[in-house]
């Protein structure tokens, strides 16, 4: 077999588009689009002859040249990580690569790795368990609840909403995960808008709350026990109550924070604000007063975080 033959593939993106050649290797090793091999799905050796004069060399080359912090696998599913040499790839990651003091790795590095080997678990697309767990993990997800790939065919209800989202995230990171948020470019390199408006509307969300997601760490509790749709996350000497829907009433009653004399209650978005409080039982529960403000008051329109200091 000679390299002309060997570069003979294709990767079929789901919008219908193709990219081919080396290109179209050094995608394969970095995601999880759909491999069809022209002539060289013959036999195993003609398949073993392409990972390891293309495929695995790109790999290593990508560490090389751009030094990324996270390596995330994918398309592993029809061979074992003995096949796609992943075991030596990951020797070598580890410890001798440029990035071996940082870098972090996903779990889909052959059939029967994934949940069970690797620095983050994904387990399955969007998965999301909604408790804590003792390993690392990631929801990978779509904006378009159907496809990971464009599709010329949706409707508005086929894609999430911020609330949607937003949620999505609380629960996630309450839970000592990371949240994968997947867009399907067109067939010429486009975003579509519906996604744009996603992606801004997430940052936006973030400038004003993200003190309540990055470097966070779960809480001792998750969510709460009193009023649904709240999920928390924490610092040192800092929680943060993740509230999904707005309350109706002039008060938010939380269940599990114990307060103290210390305690302070402000909203992300609006520091100069304190909102006052008082114990909701003898041994445990907060309620804060929300004075009155208007809807321009409000620093964002999904999700508002409460940010309360000093409690246990």
């Amino acid at each position: 077999m000679d390299l002309t033959e060997i570069s003979s593939v294709i990767l079929h993106h789901p919008s219908g588009s193709v990219l081919t050649s080396h290109l179209a290797c050094t995608i394969l090793c970095m995601s999880g689009l759909t491999l069809s091999i022209l002539r060289t799905k013959r036999t195993n050796l003609q398949r073993r002859i392409m990972l390891i004069v293309l495929c695995c060399p790109q790999l290593y080359d990508i560490i090389n040249s751009y030094k990324p912090e996270y390596v995330w696998s994918d398309g592993d599913w029809e061979a074992s990580d003995t096949y796609w040499r992943s075991k030596e790839f990951l020797a070598w990651l580890y410890n001798d690569s440029p990035v071996r003091d940082t870098v972090v790795v996903n779990d889909r590095w052959g059939v029967g790795d994934m949940c069970h080997h690797g620095g983050v678990y994904t387990c399955a697309d969007r998965y999301n368990p909604g408790v804590l767990q003792n390993h690392k993990w990631e929801d990978a997800m779509t904006i378009d609840k159907q496809s990971w790939g464009y599709r010329r065919n949706t409707t508005m209800a086929d894609f999430l909403t911020m609330d949607n989202l937003t949620s999505i995230l609380a629960s996630t990171v309450s839970c000592g995960g990371n949240m994968l948020m997947n867009v399907g470019p067109t067939a010429d390199g486009r975003i579509d808008p519906i996604f744009q408006e996603r992606l801004e509307q997430m940052g936006d969300w973030l400038r004003v709350n993200g003190e309540g997601i990055y470097g966070t760490k779960p809480w001792r509790a998750q969510n709460d026990t009193k009023t649904p749709q709240i999920w928390y996350t924490s610092k040192p000497g800092l929680t943060y109550a993740i509230v999904l829907e707005w309350p109706k009433a002039d008060t938010l009653s939380l269940g599990v924070p114990v307060p103290t004399e210390e305690t302070t209650v402000t909203l992300l978005g609006l520091p100069g604000v304190k909102f006052s409080w008082k114990q909701l039982s003898v041994d445990k529960g907060i309620i804060i007063t929300i004075p009155p403000l208007s809807v321009s008051d409000l620093p964002c329109q999904w999700a508002w975080v409460f940010r309360m200091s000093n409690v246990k």
